[in-house]
């Protein structure tokens, strides 16, 4: 192997664990939310506003993040995102008020995960991937199951040690330390990306030039509007629930750390959907890949809905499973359609602008959800939202398809 492609491989890993330490821990929110209610006495709905407020800064970091990458390069984005997390989880263990809580572990961990998250990978993955971009971005995406495999459970004994202040404090410390060998790495050569895979760059379809489209262009297409709504509507269905899976198992008669440990599961079955997700998509096209992913999600939803004590423990099984094999399946094929349809100078800020739906959506969903938990006093209605909004969010993919039979 070439010295080029092995350093391309180190890249995914780098990817990789960029999400290993921001997006895990903040899809682990749903451990913390019984913890955050009993300590100070919020209803769900309150709880779930600092995820959603995550979830915006998500969104709406995203086009902030993309013009920032490409001005800037990756090596300023990832220390001053990483230091975000870690700030915010320190401020976290300190707060008193719902809205110092949604301004920390909200808003700026949200803007610290979307600087490590997707832009950062798509925009770096795309410079030394070309044929395979998908499955290497699906590789550095499904860290994210990794990290809810192991921050769930560590936040729960952290949490069981010294309560949530504790578990954030401690968190946000090893966050910190974590900046010290981003220093080291030879970002002039990541940003440069590989000889061979920058000098072929493709034109974009919807440019007449190689310089690829502006995002005023992009923001006049039907493909920058129809994967910003996917991923809105995805994202309402998805975080309508994560945040709540502990607490509905806990009210199912689980022990808190049981729990945690069965969404942990779904983390753990993470990567290998989303591996074989985008290995799927790359080899047999999008459109079966993702039938097949939204298929496994509803009807993870659907087996959730049927759990009603602990004896249920076959039927969580099958929920983790499904919806673990299938979550956060959609993100690199939503990234490959970006980087398809408006490569150039600016995909940055495109791709960053496509996510807002995401942040939209996520925020949403994880509003609607505590909402509707609370105005219910269950989860069935909850659970019915994010069934059909999952639906919806499946529609954009096909009319993709239809309109041009070279995106699989």
């Amino acid at each position: 192997m070439q010295q080029a492609d092995r350093f391309a491989l180190f890249l995914v890993f780098l990817c990789f664990l960029f999400g290993l330490v921001s997006r895990g821990l903040h899809d682990s929110f749903s451990v913390f939310v019984p913890a955050i209610e009993g300590n100070l006495g919020w209803t769900r709905a309150q709880v779930s506003s600092i995820y959603a407020c995550g979830m915006i800064g998500i969104g709406f970091g995203g086009p902030l993040v993309g013009l920032l990458f490409d001005r800037f390069g990756p090596k300023r984005l990832a220390i001053a995102g990483l230091l975000a997390c870690a700030m915010a989880l320190w401020i976290g263990a300190r707060a008193t008020a719902l809205w110092q809580l949604q301004a920390s572990v909200g808003l700026l961990y949200g803007i610290g995960v979307v600087a490590l998250g997707a832009v950062l990978q798509t925009a770096i993955l795309s410079r030394w991937f070309d044929r395979r971009l998908t499955t290497a971005i699906a590789i550095g995406y499904s860290a994210n199951g990794f990290g809810m495999m192991i921050f769930s459970p560590l936040s729960q004994a952290l949490i069981e040690r010294g309560g949530f202040r504790f578990a954030y404090e401690t968190l946000s410390y090893g966050l910190g330390l974590a900046v010290l060998p981003l220093l080291l790495l030879p970002w002039r050569r990541i940003a440069a990306g590989h000889p061979e895979v920058v000098s072929k760059l493709p034109a974009s379809p919807m440019a007449d030039t190689k310089a690829g489209p502006t995002l005023g262009e992009a923001l006049r297409s039907f493909p920058f509007w129809a994967l910003a709504w996917s991923f809105c509507l995805t994202s309402v269905g998805i975080y309508a629930l994560t945040p709540q899976v502990v607490a509905l198992l806990v009210e199912r008669g689980f022990a808190p750390l049981q729990a945690a440990s069965l969404y942990g599961l779904t983390g753990m079955l993470m990567p290998i959907g989303m591996i074989g997700i985008g290995y799927l998509a790359d080899r047999v096209g999008r459109r079966l890949a993702l039938t097949l992913a939204y298929a496994s999600t509803i009807l993870g939803v659907l087996a959730l809905a049927l759990v009603e004590q602990p004896d249920d423990m076959a039927i969580v099984l099958v929920f983790a499973l499904f919806f673990g094999l299938s979550i956060g399946t959609r993100g690199p094929v939503i990234a490959r359609l970006a980087m398809r349809y408006f490569a150039g100078p600016q995909q940055g800020r495109i791709y960053g602008s496509i996510t807002v739906g995401m942040g939209v959506g996520g925020a949403l969903g994880a509003f609607l959800g505590g909402e509707i938990h609370d105005a219910t006093g269950g989860y069935a209605a909850v659970l019915a939202l994010s069934v059909a909004a999952l639906a919806l969010g499946a529609l954009p993919f096909y009319r993709l398809a239809d309109r041009d039979r070279e995106a699989h």
